[in-house]
């Protein structure tokens, strides 16, 4: 296999970027996912499948909420990628300065977004390092009409030292993966 080639293919693909939040009793945390794919084109069930990294905190709780909300991020939202992915919700209350609402899952609803989704756990698929979830959509908004934010926009829109704290964070979670695989 030519790597150089598989990654010139993937490299055309774009994500859009969500923060991806949960709760359960009294915590919630919230995380950065591009990972995020429409499963079924029937609307009247609406499903997606969403992977997540096995160590997370915000996947912990997933796992005893068995619920979550996918919030959509828009362009001029790119301060939330450095809050929402450079720390663990083990170590601060990502909350603490970002307002939120609950709604049907509990988990939460961030102001101003592209849209979120409401859903459900149906099953998990261990993927090693990742977990994928696949999910019942239960509720969903379109909140402002407008482009979302893609992976593709970071190097443009991050500030330099964000970007460059992102792409460490991002080969030290490939190291760790690759023990997990």
């Amino acid at each position: 296999m030519d790597e150089n080639s598989v990654a010139a293919v993937l490299g055309k693909l774009d994500f859009e970027i969500f923060v991806l939040t949960a709760a359960h009793q009294d915590r919630c945390s919230g995380q950065i996912v591009c990972w995020v794919v429409p499963t079924t084109i029937v609307t009247k069930v609406p499903r997606i499948l969403v992977g997540v990294g096995r160590t997370t905190f915000t996947r912990e709780l997933i796992e005893v909420s068995r619920r979550f909300a996918l919030n959509l991020l828009g362009k001029d939202q790119w301060p939330l990628v450095a809050h929402f992915g450079f720390r663990s919700g083990r170590d601060m209350d990502k909350f603490a300065t970002v307002p939120f609402e609950r709604r049907v899952t509990g988990s939460p609803i961030l102001p101003g977004t592209v849209g979120y989704l409401e859903c459900e756990v149906r099953t998990v698929l261990d993927a090693g390092a990742h977990l994928f979830y696949l999910a019942d959509v239960i509720e969903g908004k379109v909140v402002v009409d407008r482009s979302p934010l893609c992976l593709h926009h970071l190097p443009e829109v991050l500030p330099p030292q964000d970007f460059a704290t992102m792409r460490r964070l991002l080969e030290q979670d490939a190291q760790c993966n690759l023990g997990l695989l």
